[in-house]
């Protein structure tokens, strides 16, 4: 009766309504994060680097772009042959001049049936590729000895007990080495008068010049001087035997500073024969002792040549 008065035929049919959510948004990860640390390192990095070449000088960079740079020299177009000297990309690449160097042909013949063919091999002579061992060697030994002539001048300054003794001290570069003389003074000797006995400042110089020297790898030359007022002892020596002596006596000090007697070449008097002061033979500055550092050969191959024979006694 209900559904008659309904004025429906039959029970209505209830709707469901099924709502149906989409996938939400992908997950993120952290792979951002990564990407942002390595770009700041990189930047911090580079800002590192900027200010490490800010702050270095002119030379450093310069050793730096040397070490950097190959050692063959080359063609081409290159850029700003600076630190970040770079070469052209339009360019097939630059051109070591040092493979074109000169070429020692090796030729050998072989005979093929009745034609006889000659083979060539070309080796390279790669000895100009090879720096100049002599030469770098050569200002290496420069440079230790600038270093020794600045450290006993400094000390010259800087100590008191030495810095009366200042005009006393000469200190070169020759050509044969580091040359280091203990000169006598108008009023100040180095060794006691009429011997060979060290005044206690000479000791105290000598002292220096082996706490300078001990650290070269060079021999050691020491020779003795004297003036020309001829030298009178009761047992007959002269200005010889007295130069001799005091070389020794120099050698000695050395010696027991911590100088190994192995790197003494050689010990020699010179008497007055090779005076300071040509023009004043008497002058006390002729009395001398004279340490040298020798330089090393350039070439220890080469030998000095041999005395020639005499009356052909072989």
């Amino acid at each position: 009766m209900a559904d008659e008065a309904s004025g429906g035929d039959g029970p209505k049919q209830e709707i469901i309504f099924k709502k149906i959510k989409g996938p939400g948004p992908a997950p993120h990860g952290g792979a951002w994060k990564v990407a942002y640390a390595d770009f700041v390192t990189a930047m911090m990095a580079f800002f590192l680097l900027l200010w490490l070449l800010s702050s270095a000088s002119e030379p450093q960079l310069q050793s730096i772009s040397n070490y950097f740079k190959p050692i063959g020299s080359r063609t081409g177009s290159i850029g700003s042959e600076g630190l970040f000297g770079g070469v052209s990309g339009n360019e097939a690449g630059p051109i070591p001049q040092h493979l074109q160097a000169p070429q020692v042909a090796v030729t050998s013949d072989a005979t093929v049936g009745s034609e006889q063919v000659e083979e060539a091999a070309q080796i390279q002579n790669l000895q100009e590729d090879l720096p100049n061992v002599t030469n770098v060697k050569r200002e290496n030994e420069s440079k230790q000895f600038k270093a020794a002539e600045a450290a006993i001048q400094q000390a010259l300054d800087e100590v008191p007990e030495l810095r009366e003794l200042h005009e006393g001290v000469k200190v070169e570069i020759t050509d044969k080495g580091l040359q280091i003389q203990l000169i006598d003074q108008e009023r100040v000797s180095m060794f006691k008068a009429g011997g060979a006995e060290l005044n206690d400042h000479t000791k105290q110089l000598l002292l220096l010049i082996a706490s300078v020297v001990e650290r070269l790898p060079n021999k050691i030359s020491v020779s003795g001087h004297t003036d020309s007022t001829p030298f009178r002892s009761p047992s007959g020596l002269t200005n010889w035997d007295l130069s001799i002596d005091r070389a020794n006596a120099g050698r000695r000090e050395l010696q027991k500073n911590g100088i190994p007697i192995g790197r003494f070449q050689k010990v020699t008097g010179l008497a007055d024969k090779d005076p300071l002061f040509p023009d004043d033979p008497a002058s006390p500055g002729n009395r001398r002792l004279v340490i040298t550092l020798v330089r090393d050969p350039d070439d220890p191959k080469i030998k000095l040549p041999e005395p020639p024979r005499i009356f052909g006694v072989q």
